[in-house]
C-alpha cells in the first residue's frame, strides 16, 4: 500500500478522525478549570546573630560571630516549616482574608546561602502574596525571641530585610500551556487508528487496485 492508499483511506473516512478531536476539544475546554493568574515575592534577608559584648574576651577577629549567623540562616529556614510560625504570619494578617496557617505553610518556602536567606510567596492573589510576605518580614524582625531561647535579651533582630515586597505575575505552568494540545495530538492518533480499523473490517471492493490485490484480473473498469 502507498502513501496514496493511505491518504484515500483518510479522506473517505475523514469524519472518523475529526469526530475523537472534537470530542477531546470540547470535552477539555468545557471541564478544564480557566488558567488562573499567580503571584510571587521575594524578600532576601540578612542573617546575623548580635555579638556578645564581654569585656576582656577575644571573639577570633569576630569569627564565632559569623559562624553562628550561618547556623541561624539554616534555622530560619527549618522555622519556617513550623505551625507555630505560620499561626503567628496568619494573626498578622487582616480577617477578612481568612487565610489559615496551613494556607500560609503552603504559599511560604525558602533557600539559603552564606548568612541571606531568600523567602518566597506565592498567592493567586497579589495582594495577599505582599500582606504575607510582610508579615513574615515583621515576624521575623519582630518576634525572633520568639523561636529562639537565645535571642530573649538580644538588642537587635537576627534579620534584616534587604528587599521591600513586591508582588510579580509568574507564568503559567507547562502543564497547562500543553494541556490541551497533547489531548488533540492524542485525538488525532486515535482518529486514525479508527479509520484504518474501519478500513480494515470493510468487505467492500471500490477499487480497482482492492480487487487485483484479491487475485482477481480486471477486464474493464466503468467511470463514475
Amino acid at each position: 500500500m502507498i502513501l496514496f492508499d493511505y491518504a484515500r483511506i483518510l479522506l473517505r473516512r475523514w469524519w472518523l478522525v475529526v469526530l475523537p478531536l472534537v470530542l477531546i476539544g470540547g470535552i477539555t475546554v468545557f471541564t478544564a478549570p480557566p488558567p488562573s493568574s499567580s503571584y510571587q515575592v521575594k524578600v532576601r534577608f540578612a542573617v546575623g546573630l548580635p555579638p556578645e559584648q564581654v569585656p576582656n574576651v577575644y571573639n577570633f577577629d569576630r569569627h564565632y560571630d559569623w559562624l553562628a549567623s550561618e547556623y541561624f540562616t539554616r534555622g530560619i529556614q527549618d522555622i519556617l516549616q513550623t505551625g507555630k510560625f505560620s499561626e503567628n504570619v496568619a494573626a498578622r494578617l487582616p480577617k477578612e482574608w481568612q487565610l489559615t496557617p496551613a494556607q500560609i505553610a503552603g504559599a511560604v518556602r525558602s533557600d539559603y546561602r552564606a548568612s541571606v536567606i531568600d523567602i518566597y510567596v506565592g498567592t493567586p492573589n497579589a495582594e495577599h502574596a505582599v500582606g504575607i510576605a510582610q508579615a513574615v518580614i515583621d515576624e521575623l524582625t519582630q518576634n525572633s525571641e520568639a523561636y529562639w531561647p537565645q535571642l530573649t535579651n538580644a538588642n537587635a533582630p537576627i534579620a534584616r530585610p534587604l528587599d521591600k515586597p513586591v508582588a510579580v505575575p509568574i507564568s503559567i505552568d507547562l502543564r497547562n500551556r500543553f494541556d490541551l494540545p497533547v489531548r488533540l495530538a492524542l485525538g488525532a492518533g486515535v482518529g486514525v487508528l479508527l479509520a484504518f480499523l474501519a478500513h480494515t473490517f470493510d468487505r467492500v471492493l471500490r477499487t480497482k487496485r482492492e480487487v487485483e490485490a484479491l487475485g482477481v484480473t480486471v477486464m474493464g473498469e466503468i467511470p463514475k
